[in-house]
């Protein structure tokens, strides 16, 4: 009797774990989005969801990386254009193996500036069609 109540409980926590609209994915964008391309802060994808559909998003990437003595780097609600100038990224296209990137002239915070750049792909995720970092 013990067991057969927890059953509904045990299939509930799998159910949870293994459902693939609650995942979120942490990087590996350009895997599952056939175009992205970006302006500024923003990055603009168009992407698988689950059940096939393509869904077109944008990311504002201010809440994605930071700017750390001119180097960009990941961290969540980073606002690396506060700090960051000549911002750019390349035209992206899955279909031919293009990487995605994000570019920009940093402020060192000591009067120095340094182009840097960082692979977004490494970062931002397909979260059921939607981009997400």
């Amino acid at each position: 009797m013990r067991l057969a109540a927890a059953f509904p409980a045990v299939v509930s926590t799998l159910l949870a774990v293994f459902a693939p609209s609650n995942v979120l994915a942490a990087n590996g964008f350009t895997g599952t989005c056939a175009t992205w391309s970006g302006s500024g802060t923003t990055l603009q994808a168009t992407c698988s969801a689950i059940n096939g559909t393509q869904i077109t998003s944008t990311l504002n990437l201010n809440n994605c990386f930071t700017n750390t003595q001119g180097i960009l780097g990941f961290q969540v609600n980073g606002n690396f254009a506060g700090s960051c100038t000549k911002i750019a990224h390349n035209a992206g296209n899955n279909r031919h193996g293009d990487e995605a990137w994000l570019s920009a002239l940093c402020s060192a915070g000591n009067g120095k500036q340094f182009d840097t750049a960082i692979a977004t792909n490494a970062y931002i995720g397909n979260s059921n069609g939607v981009l997400a970092c």
